[in-house]
């Protein structure tokens, strides 16, 4: 199960960031740029938590957050503004491993969805995703939608897909230093970034 954060204790700012393993060739001698794409790519974001009494929630919020360095982390990723409102039950409509194609089913019938909104699909861990076009259901609530970054699980029939609430699972500060600062408020100060594990 991952870790999640505790109750009450909400991020006051978010700013999200795409991890690409590909990159892009420039020849020394002004040859044309080659742009080299790699399976992988995934999402991060980093939080910057409010101020927080220590004795309160702040040891409980240390606590999960030097966990999760080693475990996985579970946040809302945050649209701020926005309500896709009643989606029904989306689920993963047919295995797919692979592409930016991804087939919905058990939505609400002429459920729209926007270029730019976020889902996460759920297959032993959460995968976040955008939508990369607007599109609307059928009569029957199914929806082919593409989707951002490329798909990098084996999703299968049924697999869930969360629309109104996307989430973003991954380690904590991979592969860099978590620290906290303590003020003589008794206050907790600290800010920290969840990245996609895979």
């Amino acid at each position: 199960m991952p870790i999640t954060l505790p109750d009450g204790v909400v991020p006051n700012s978010a700013e999200g960031f795409l991890v690409d393993f590909g990159g892009v060739m420039r020849p020394f001698l002004g040859g044309p740029a080659q742009q080299i794409n790699r399976m992988g790519t995934r999402l991060g974001v980093r939080f910057t938590i409010p101020p927080t009494i220590y004795a309160d929630k702040g040891m409980a919020l240390v606590s999960r957050l030097m966990r999760a360095k080693s475990d996985r982390l579970l946040v809302e990723w945050y649209q701020p503004g926005f309500d896709p409102g009643a989606v029904g039950t989306p689920l993963v409509a047919s295995s797919v491993g692979g592409g930016t194609t991804l087939a919905i089913k058990g939505l609400i019938p002429e459920t729209a969805v926007r270029e730019g909104q976020f889902l996460s699909a759920v297959r032993g861990t959460r995968y976040l995703h955008s939508f990369a076009a607007d599109g609307v259901a059928d009569s029957e609530g199914d929806l082919t939608a593409s989707v951002w970054p490329p798909i990098r699980e084996l999703f299968l029939v049924n697999d869930p897909i969360e629309i109104p609430v996307p989430q973003i699972e991954g380690h904590v500060l991979p592969g860099e230093e978590l620290s906290w600062r303590l003020s003589v408020e008794r206050l907790l100060d600290v800010s920290f970034s969840v990245v996609e594990s895979k």
